[in-house]
C-alpha cells in the first residue's frame, strides 16, 4: 500500500511539474535578471565579458548624463598573447576594444577608466574595482552587464562592497535574452545551466572563503 502512494505521489510530481513547466521555466529564467531604475550616478562600470553589447549600453547611459566617467576591466591576458607580441603582433585586448568602441562612439578619452589590476572571475573582478572605486571616491555606480549575469554580479558586489557603494544594476538591453523562452535555444540554455552552477558555487563556496584565485567567469 505504501508502495502505490508512493508511486502515486512521484506521478503526481511528474505530472504537475510537466503542466507547469512553461511557468517554472520562465520562472527560472526571469529570477536571474536584476533591473534597477537607471538613475545618475558617479560612474559607470561595465564587467567584462560579452561585447559589444554591454559597452554599447553604457555609452548610452553616458550619453544620456547619467554618469561623468566609464569604469572598464581588464581580463587575464589570454594563453599565448605574450608570445604573438614578443613575434611583434599587436593584439587589442576586450578592454582595449571597449574603449576603441566607446570613443569611436563619442565618449572621451580622458571619461574612460581602465582599472589596471587584471581579473579572471567576477568575483576578483569586483575585488579589484573595489579598491579604485573608493580611491576615486566614485560612490554610486550603474553597473552594465548581460542579463542572466545580473544577480549573481550584484550579490558578489554588494557582499564584498559591505554596502560603502551604493549600486544600481542596468543589464544591457542588446542582450537578446529573455525568460519567456530560453529553454528553446541551445545557446541560451547553455547560459542559464551554467549562470545557475556559478551562482550556487557563489552562494556555498565563495562568499565564504573570501577572494579566490583567478578563475572562470
Amino acid at each position: 500500500m505504501r508502495t502505490a502512494v508512493r508511486i502515486a505521489l512521484v506521478a503526481a510530481v511528474v505530472v504537475a511539474v510537466f503542466v507547469f513547466r512553461v511557468p517554472l521555466l520562465r520562472r527560472l529564467g526571469a529570477f536571474l535578471v536584476v533591473q534597477d531604475p537607471d538613475a545618475p550616478a558617479d560612474a559607470i562600470v561595465v564587467l567584462s565579458g560579452s561585447l559589444p553589447d554591454r559597452i554599447l549600453h553604457a555609452v548610452d547611459l553616458y550619453k544620456a548624463g547619467l554618469a561623468p566617467v566609464i569604469v572598464l576591466t581588464r581580463e587575464v591576458e589570454m594563453p599565448g598573447l605574450s608570445e604573438l607580441r614578443h613575434r611583434g603582433l599587436e593584439i587589442p585586448e576586450r578592454h582595449d576594444l571597449n574603449r576603441s568602441i566607446a570613443e569611436q562612439l563619442g565618449v572621451p578619452h580622458e571619461a574612460i577608466i581602465t582599472i589596471d589590476e587584471r581579473a579572471g572571475s567576477t568575483l576578483t573582478e569586483v575585488a579589484a574595482l573595489l579598491p579604485e572605486l573608493r580611491r576615486r571616491n566614485l560612490r554610486t555606480i550603474l553597473l552594465v552587464t548581460s542579463k542572466t549575469h545580473t544577480r549573481r554580479a550584484a550579490m558578489i558586489f554588494e557582499t564584498l562592497s559591505g554596502g560603502d557603494i551604493k549600486l544600481r544594476v542596468s543589464p544591457t538591453p542588446y542582450d537578446p535574452f529573455t525568460p519567456d523562452d530560453w529553454w528553446k535555444r541551445r545557446e541560451t540554455t547553455r547560459r542559464v545551466i551554467t549562470e545557475y552552477g556559478k551562482l550556487i558555487n557563489f552562494l556555498l563556496v565563495d562568499r565564504w572563503r573570501g577572494v579566490p584565485s583567478q578563475e572562470g567567469r
